[in-house]
């Protein structure tokens, strides 16, 4: 979704051989006309209305982009009201949110709403099979990436970083049918080292689970996308044992969990909280 000041007509100009050394220069000096901002705080708020209250150096336009904006704190939000009302000249600001109803209704209702689906698959089959040679692997890589180009992107560069994110669901997967003092010893990883690296560790364990948690949701309702047969045979020996109902319950607790860390929850406690209404029993 994205607020935005009225739209002008411009003509679209060839730029002149005399001002191309100004825009060579403003790139060296590092001029933006943009600015990216995760992070929601009041401090980053401040930064932004410094940010959008210079004029712009060269583009006709300055954007700011705040990426998931569910991540604000209620502060944060309520200090970014008046610039979503009353944007200054030549400006656009973007907000991408995954859970818009975690944002606050009055920030809501200052934006014009746009959603963005996820990319059909034959879409992304096409899109895979561009940049990965192996029919096989592009396949699988389709269906873990549920309809996010950048996922796959990311898959494709960093192998690494898709062997980890299996690990973290088996990991956190197995913790359903632990005792307490296994789920509480396993969480205790969490807080060895500084909060703002540990944020960064919990976010990689639950977006590697959250992805299991969905697969496991598609796979008992019938609709899972073709996916590697390890990945499968590990759903259908968890799925199978946990019922539908706490299989959704366990989902929504692993995104309240990651907003909670985001807004400066202590990681070792949200995780402790979240793997403890994961248990269930052991079937007899």
């Amino acid at each position: 979704m994205r607020t935005a000041s009225p739209a002008r007509k411009r003509s679209a100009r060839r730029p002149s051989r005399a001002r191309s050394p100004r825009s060579c220069s403003s790139v060296r000096v590092n001029h933006r006309a943009s600015r990216f901002i995760q992070r929601g705080a009041p401090t980053h708020e401040q930064s932004l209305q410094q940010f959008l209250s210079l004029k712009p150096f060269v583009a006709p336009l300055r954007v700011a982009l705040l990426a998931n904006a569910e991540r604000m704190t209620e502060q944060a939000q309520n200090c970014l009201l008046k610039t979503l009302e009353e944007p200054p000249a030549n400006t656009v600001l973007m907000l991408t949110t995954a859970y818009p109803d975690h944002l606050l209704p009055t920030c809501l209702s200052r934006c014009q709403l746009i959603s963005l689906s996820p990319v059909g698959r034959p879409a992304m089959v096409e899109f895979v099979s561009a940049r990965q040679p192996n029919d096989a692997e592009a396949e699988a890589l389709v269906g873990l990436a549920h309809g996010r180009p950048g996922w796959a992107v990311r898959a494709m560069s960093d192998r690494d970083w898709v062997v980890r994110m299996d690990r973290w669901a088996e990991q956190l997967a197995a913790l359903a049918f632990e005792d307490v003092d296994g789920v509480l010893t396993f969480a205790s990883r969490f807080g060895q080292g500084p909060q703002a690296e540990m944020r960064l560790v919990a976010a990689d364990a639950l977006r590697g689970f959250t992805s299991f948690l969905r697969d496991a949701m598609l796979l008992q309702a019938g609709v899972l996308s073709p996916m590697p047969s390890e990945r499968k045979s590990a759903l259908e020996a968890w799925s199978g044992q946990v019922p539908p109902d706490h299989i959704r319950a366990s989902l929504a607790a692993a995104q309240r969990t990651q907003l909670l860390i985001d807004q400066n929850v202590n990681p070792r406690l949200a995780m402790e909280v979240m793997l403890l209404d994961l248990r269930v029993r052991r079937p007899q």
